[in-house]
């Protein structure tokens, strides 16, 4: 007998499931396994793909209640981290950002998620997250490609107020902010922008959706490839005259 007469479903469900283009809920998981002999599965299985949905939440779903929803989301679970690492190659990380930078990265973001969220609460948020670097109990490590000090988003004055920060929180005992010159060349560039926190889980921002990977093996790779992104970046008055450099250069 087909599964689809044991189940009372239809085939093109089936075969959905089967090929991944539909997600079965966790009673549907259970009625499948018992079809087939293997309850004993039913549990693992939901739990595995509870673990999944959880790792990948589109934008569009996220959005629902704006950016500054998001970004009080965030700001709870960063108060759980102690060291902070992340690595961009094309913008300033959201904790250093001044509220002029912030507001055309999310004027951006919503241009990208045609949306129309509350602008000016996501920014006041995400500088409002920015309390937690003045926590002596936390650490950030943080690296930045030369490029992201040079392409500009918003004005000049906004620009030249975003490096001035950068210097700012570069002297932040608990801060260490590293750039990558365009002449370094570390053993390993990473392509696109992620955050680790602690050693539990990493965060990465795709197009259309917000991963977080939390495997052992996956945070043990990210940890590796930020050390070795580290070794290619100047530090403290380095960094500083290439914050110095890019502001001479672009004429902000």
């Amino acid at each position: 007998m087909q599964l689809a007469e044991l189940l009372a479903w239809s085939q093109s469900k089936i075969s959905k499931i089967e090929t991944g283009r539909q997600n079965p809920e966790s009673a549907e998981i259970m009625k499948w396994t018992r079809a087939c002999g293997r309850e004993d599965a039913a549990t693992d299985l939901i739990n595995r793909l509870n673990e999944l949905e959880s790792m990948w939440v589109a934008w569009k779903d996220q959005l629902h209640h704006g950016h500054s929803g998001v970004q009080a989301r965030i700001a709870r679970e960063e108060k759980q981290v102690r060291v902070f690492r992340g690595y961009e190659p094309m913008i300033i990380p959201g904790l250093f950002q001044t509220p002029d930078y912030a507001h055309a990265v999310l004027e951006g973001a919503n241009r990208k998620n045609r949306s129309t969220s509350d602008l000016e609460a996501a920014v006041q948020q995400r500088i409002h997250r920015q309390d937690v670097l003045y926590r002596r109990d936390k650490n950030f490590r943080y690296i930045i490609a030369e490029a992201a000090l040079h392409h500009r988003r918003g004005d000049r004055e906004t620009m030249a107020a975003q490096m001035d920060r950068l210097i700012t929180l570069s002297r932040l005992s608990n801060v260490s902010l590293g750039i990558i010159p365009f002449d370094s060349s570390p053993p390993y560039l990473p392509n696109h922008g992620f955050w680790i926190r602690d050693e539990s889980s990493v965060v990465v921002e795709t197009i259309s959706a917000e991963l977080t990977l939390s495997h052992p093996i996956e945070v043990e790779q990210y940890l590796h490839v930020f050390q070795m992104a580290s070794s290619g970046a100047c530090f403290n008055d380095k960094a500083r005259a290439l914050i110095g450099h890019a502001v001479r250069q672009d004429g902000v």
